[in-house]
């Protein structure tokens, strides 16, 4: 399956029409959706949407548990009990392409989104801080809204780089847990803002106090081809070079 950044956005309008009312009332004409097109008419920027009744009555669980339980009861009761979701998707992958994501994400919560769950990454936040994100300078702060770490039984690796056109990392779950989230994102920030050229047998260490781990590249086996999570650049595994 070809990576696809895509979003979920409950919401609390009944129908295309309050949606479309909403839009005009905070933004006048500059942005509208057409059919399955949502669009910026200023930068000509677009993305897909699709608007379905909220039939889940799991969805705020889901939210929840993507979340990792930091959602308010109040945010949960909410999508609970919203009319609407909203899904947003961009064929286009990388950096620019979820900035433009995040911008019109931030755009549905100004006129009645309540949270945002990245699908193609398995992690949700709240308005707030979605809000505070999206079009942040700091590159670790866009990371965060893409891009989850998860505890898997050989492995803790992270989900979510395919949004950025980038492999995933894994380091093995004997590491000590604090260690590894600070390798696993120093990783992470290292390929997005250097882009350096990865193989087989290279050697990272995140700083000079830390171990030094050899890479090596290894697919993606925690994700079914057709999720929205299963990255197709696979991940690069980081193994202690004292262990190899």
């Amino acid at each position: 399956m070809k990576s696809l950044i895509s979003i979920c956005i409950p919401i609390n309008l009944k129908n295309r029409q309050e949606i479309a009312a909403a839009l005009e009332e905070r933004y006048s004409t500059e942005y509208i959706f057409m059919g399955r097109i949502f669009q910026s008419t200023i930068t000509q920027k677009s993305c897909g949407i699709d608007i379905i009744a909220n039939r889940e009555g799991n969805l705020a669980e889901d939210f929840q548990l993507a979340a990792q339980d930091k959602l308010d009861l109040a945010t949960v009761g909410e999508i609970n009990h919203c009319p609407l979701v909203i899904y947003l998707t961009s064929t286009t992958t990388g950096l620019n392409a979820c900035r433009e994501m995040a911008e019109f994400a931030q755009v549905l919560l100004q006129i009645g989104g309540i949270a945002v769950k990245v699908e193609s990454a398995g992690i949700a936040h709240d308005q707030p801080r979605w809000l505070a994100y999206y079009d942040t300078d700091d590159m670790f702060e866009i990371y965060s809204l893409f891009v989850i770490l998860i505890a898997g039984e050989d492995y803790y690796y992270s989900c979510g780089m395919h949004n950025f056109g980038k492999a995933d990392v894994a380091i093995s779950i004997t590491e000590d847990l604090g260690l590894a989230i600070y390798v696993m994102n120093v990783f992470n920030y290292y390929r997005l803002t250097e882009s350096p050229i990865l193989q087989d047998g290279h050697t990272f260490q995140p700083d000079i106090e830390c171990p030094r781990y050899q890479i090596e590249w290894m697919i993606d086996r925690e994700n079914a081809r057709d999720s929205y999570q299963h990255n197709p650049q696979g991940r690069w595994r980081l193994q202690r070079c004292d262990q190899s």
